[in-house]
């Protein structure tokens, strides 16, 4: 992520570049999948977003297997194709977690957000967050 258009981007990748390393098993590593949902249709934030997916899931050991995306969204709508697919993957039984990077890739709407959520949990996967992930960490901002 050369680009330092999205500071928010920017400021998750260095904070994650802060996070102790995890001790990694030798079994085969977990299937995880990314979701990225953004009001306006902005292709160059959500490949930024990818790519911090990408980066968060190899650090920790993890398979990404792809990423979903709900491009032009509102955080209201519940009908999403992206997120649908999302669920769909999740089922399978080599899934493990669902990865965003903040919960406003969710929703804007803690209800929808908690909704949303409930909905991943129900699938069997967990939802991982990376901005909480950060702050459960206690790392600061560079």
């Amino acid at each position: 992520m050369a680009d330092n258009s999205y500071p928010d981007l920017c400021d998750l990748r260095d904070r994650l570049a802060t996070l102790p390393l995890p001790k990694l098993a030798a079994s085969k590593p977990p299937a995880v999948y990314g979701y990225v949902r953004t009001a306006v249709f902005d292709m160059a934030y959500a490949d930024g977003c990818t790519d911090l997916l990408r980066d968060w899931s190899q650090r920790e050991g993890w398979r990404l297997g792809g990423v979903f995306r709900d491009l032009g969204v509102l955080g209201s709508v519940l009908e999403r194709p992206g997120f649908t697919g999302l669920l769909d993957v999740l089922r399978l039984p080599d899934s493990t977690a669902a990865l965003v990077l903040t919960n406003r890739h969710l929703s804007d709407s803690n209800s929808v957000a908690a909704h949303l959520t409930q909905t991943i949990r129900r699938t069997g996967a967990t939802l991982r967050v990376l901005a909480d992930v950060i702050e459960a960490n206690g790392v600061c901002e560079p």
